[in-house]
């Protein structure tokens, strides 16, 4: 089946969202029939490639009949599937089903293998960030979004914690001074965001490191020794779990529920049930039969930090479930997902003493409350805010890129990086039109935190240079100052680190997060630029449009051309195979060739002369090496393809583009839509339509407050309700089992 592409990105998979999943339109959940709805679909948009005359990819399905009793069938029913979820089918040019139709292939498939005794489910893609896109953009912002489909909702999950809240958690009083502990928890790698809830599991290295590290947690919590046969506890060891060490005084039945639910404090923060107490002393006095004293107590509180609710975020929802089967977060689920949103701490003590209390209802209003509240307390660390830039911009993987100091000895690729973030902190501490800035200001910090060190040893570097020349005037007579260390202020355009700070760059040549140099350094390779990755990030971030992941039939390298400039070796890419993907990032990475690899500003391009190279020889005729010379560049681009009509056109210059993007609505629509993935750890469907289009208003009616549009996500029916799909998994039960 050939790839293909169409102006507004592939085929837009609202049958997906709207009748393959338990939240969508009721009509469509009416069983298909195969002759009455399945064979005609195949035979109106499918069959003329894969029929009987002809059968592209090697795929026919003209001899369907509806049965999946065969392994062949199920496999030619599964690509139909895939190719059907992923909106890739059928072609550009041919005939396009509505999106009830293709649903109706989708409900009858699922439902066959379903009585088959397998499974069908959509591709791993669309589950992971940038799968999202997928989903009709015109649709999700149509005036009538989400008639008659179910209010929005977010399946009942368990949410893996992330690297950070786990790294959190040893930070604390928990494990501070525990030795040998390891990160059991990955990311997910590559561009975009890290965190989504259903890209994670923890299998048996994952449970096997976590083992480890609770072992090695209690072993810090119960330290102690024996001094002239007297018992000693270590300084670090709380109160309530000292008695259960000393092996002169074996424990009562008392003290071990007093260990226990100062270790559930530790690590869950809240009281054991009476039913987890009861079990876990009855753990505890079997482990201690079997195994000693001190061994028994750590094993039975080592477990403590291995129950699921140490290792998932729980959102099941609780109470009665509303007429559409919705129902709200639990108090507690709720204000760990508030605090967990901002922070990777568990509640702050506001929060979790109303929860302790039971001041705490789960409602929107309360969620709004305390979602201003923390906004507006500047003591309260909210990283997660700056991290959504980071891994929405991706400025960050610029210390990823190795690149040869040879070519710049200012290049400092984490200075850089810490000079963006500080952009993007002083623009969402002003609040307004944050995207439109974020994109255009002209402003930027320069080694912020280093600045001043700088020029001071600078200067004394100087005065040193100065007062031993001034004593053997002739040791340095032919020699001129040569200041030491990084002078990342050349990688901005400037002559010098500015003394006030965020600082104008020079008029004409920079404009915000796309022009800053970490950017230009992360999308970009090691000895040169990289217009395709550039292009890419565009299409994707801003315009919410899709390319189609490299086949792996294609050889993906531009011809060793030194004499040639970047963009003449590009021509390549517009072949008529290689040009349906790249004319979608092409002319929008080519204008950032204002720019070289450095991310610094140039207006020249240089390349091999490669007649002066040819005629660069010695006496001898052997090559004395390259002869370089400098090219005009040419930065002019296109935006095309957008489905936005307003800004499409050619551009002279990345100024020009980013301009007309950021004038965009389409682009601040798209940059609510990866908002609402970030914070909602899932890809957007059609029934959040009315959520997305709710916090846009919040965005665009606040004068582009980035914190009108946090609390519209955080309060929406999307971040409150859970609905429950299929029967509760094993984990689920096992989680709801540890609370009260």
């Amino acid at each position: 089946m050939k790839q293909s592409l169409k102006p507004s990105g592939l085929f837009p998979l609202t049958f997906l969202l709207v009748v393959a999943t338990p939240l969508g339109l009721g009509a469509a959940a009416v069983n298909p029939d195969f002759e009455k709805d399945i064979r005609p679909f195949l035979a109106q948009h499918c069959t003329k490639c894969h029929g009987e005359k002809k059968q592209a990819g090697k795929l026919a399905l003209h001899q369907l009949d509806g049965s999946l009793s065969s392994e062949k069938a199920r496999e030619t029913w599964a690509r139909v599937s895939e190719k059907l979820w992923l909106g890739e089918m059928p072609p550009e040019g041919e005939p396009r089903p509505s999106p009830h139709a293709s649903g109706r292939v989708v409900n009858w498939l699922s439902a066959e293998f379903a009585r088959a005794g397998h499974k069908l489910t959509p591709p791993p893609a669309l589950e992971l960030p940038g799968g999202g896109n997928r989903v009709s953009h015109e649709e999700l912002f149509a005036a009538k979004a989400g008639a008659g489909v179910r209010p929005p909702a977010t399946a009942a999950r368990l949410w893996r914690v992330s690297p950070q809240i786990y790294e959190e958690l040893l930070r604390g009083e928990l494990g501070k001074n525990a030795r040998g502990v390891t990160q059991p928890f990955a990311a997910l790698t590559g561009e975009g965001f890290k965190d989504f809830a259903g890209a994670f599991t923890v299998d048996e290295p994952t449970t096997g490191l976590l083992l480890r590290n609770a072992d090695a947690i209690v072993a810090s919590l119960t330290r102690f020794s024996y001094e002239d046969g007297k018992f000693k506890a270590a300084g670090n060891t709380p109160r309530e779990l000292v008695s259960l060490m000393d092996t002169n005084a074996p424990p009562t039945d008392v003290q071990l529920r007093a260990g226990i639910e100062r270790q559930f404090k530790f690590v869950l923060r809240r009281e054991p049930t009476e039913a987890e107490r009861t079990r876990f002393v009855a753990f505890m006095r079997k482990n201690i039969t079997d195994a000693g004293q001190v061994t028994g107590v750590r094993a039975a509180l080592a477990a403590v930090l291995l129950l699921p609710e140490a290792i998932y975020r729980s959102e099941l929802g609780a109470g009665e479930p509303d007429a559409h089967g919705r129902r709200m977060l639990a108090p507690h689920e709720l204000v760990a997902a508030l605090s967990f949103a901002l922070t990777d701490r568990p509640p702050d003590r506001t929060l979790q003493t109303a929860l302790d209390k039971g001041q705490f209802a789960a409602s929107r209003e309360s969620a709004e409350r305390e979602v201003r509240r923390m906004l507006a307390d500047d003591s309260l660390a909210k990283p997660r805010i700056l991290r959504f830039f980071r891994e929405f911009f991706g400025y960050q993987i610029a210390t990823e890129v190795f690149k040869d100091d040879k070519d710049n000895k200012d290049h400092e690729a984490r200075v850089l990086v810490e000079d963006t973030d500080r952009l993007v902190l002083h623009i969402l501490a002003t609040d307004k039109d944050v995207l439109r800035e974020l994109l255009t200001t002209s402003k930027s910090f320069v080694s912020y935190k280093t600045a001043a060190e700088q020029k001071k040893k600078r200067a004394e570097a100087l005065a040193k240079f100065e007062a031993e020349k001034a004593q053997n005037p002739e040791k340095f007579k032919n020699k001129t100052f040569s200041p030491q260390g990084r002078e990342v202020f050349r990688s901005y355009g400037l002559d010098d680190y500015p003394d006030q700070q965020p600082v104008n760059l020079p008029a004409g040549q920079r404009a915000g997060i796309l022009t800053q140099p970490s950017w230009l350094v992360a999308f970009s390779m090691n000895f040169d630029n990289h217009p395709i990755t550039r292009g890419k990030w565009v299409r994707e971030r801003l315009l919410g449009g899709i390319v189609p992941d490299l086949p792996i039939t294609v050889d993906a390298q531009l011809p060793n051309a030194p004499e040639q400039t970047l963009r003449q070796r590009l021509d390549v890419t517009k072949a008529e195979y290689c040009w349906q993907c790249h004319q979608r990032m092409n002319p929008l990475g080519l204008p950032f060739e204002l720019f070289d690899h450095f991310g610094r500003f140039r207006s020249s391009e240089r390349v091999q002369d490669k007649e002066a190279t040819a005629a660069n020889v010695d006496s001898k005729g052997k090559s004395r090496g390259p002869v370089f010379k400098e090219a005009p560049l040419d930065t002019r681009g296109v935006l095309a393809l957008t489905s936005d009509a307003r800004i499409d056109g050619e551009v002279a210059d990345p100024l020009a583009l980013i301009q007309k993007l950021a004038g965009s609505a389409r682009v601040r629509q798209v940059f609510v839509r990866h908002a609402f993935r970030y914070w909602m750890g899932r890809n957007e469907t059609l029934a959040d339509a009315p959520v997305l289009q709710a916090a846009d208003r919040a965005y665009a009616e606040s004068d582009g407050s980035f914190k009108a549009l946090l609390v519209s996500l955080l309060t929406s029916d999307s971040f409150l309700y859970r609905v429950n799909i299929g029967k509760p998994s094993a984990s689920n039960e096992v989680l709801k089992n540890h609370r009260p």
